[in-house]
């Protein structure tokens, strides 16, 4: 009877523990709040000298890192091409006509923005890198399994 308290007592704490949100400071959830007044389904995620907030703005899934004095270091973006900006979707519809934008991860931090695209046709997968200005490059080309 003992173990069997001793367990329960046990797993209620566990419990509790693993139920506790991190502690986010004040400055972090201030900046979080003007940056992103729209935020939906916000989950925090503390790291060693940052924090990482995920959820939804609209139907763009985010996930934004802030350090601990509340500064914003980076976003990452996931949407499909309806989200690309008009000169990036532009390029991609002509340079790689008849092949089907599956998803964007849009990476912004102080110093760039890049755009990782993945792209589709009957027999193949495409990563293609984009910057701001609609430069692309290839950087992956992986053969369909799910079509052989």
């Amino acid at each position: 009877m003992k173990k069997l308290i001793y367990l329960a007592v046990m797993l209620v704490s566990i419990s509790a523990a693993a139920a506790t949100p991190p502690e986010i400071s004040e400055k972090v959830l201030k900046a979080f709040k003007e940056t992103f007044a729209n935020a939906e389904e916000v989950t925090w995620k503390e790291m060693d000298n940052s924090c990482q907030a995920n959820f939804k703005v609209s139907e763009v899934q985010v996930r934004a890192v802030y350090d601990n004095e509340g500064n914003l270091l980076e976003t990452v973006r996931y949407y499909g091409e309806k989200n690309l900006p008009p000169n990036i979707l532009a390029r991609m519809k002509k340079k790689y006509a008849g092949k089907e934008i599956f998803g964007v991860t849009e990476i912004s931090s102080e110093s760039e923005i890049s755009y990782n695209i993945t792209l589709k046709d009957e027999k193949n997968w495409y990563t293609v890198k984009a910057d701001p200005y609609g430069n692309t490059q290839q950087v992956d080309k992986f053969r369909r399994a799910d079509k052989e």
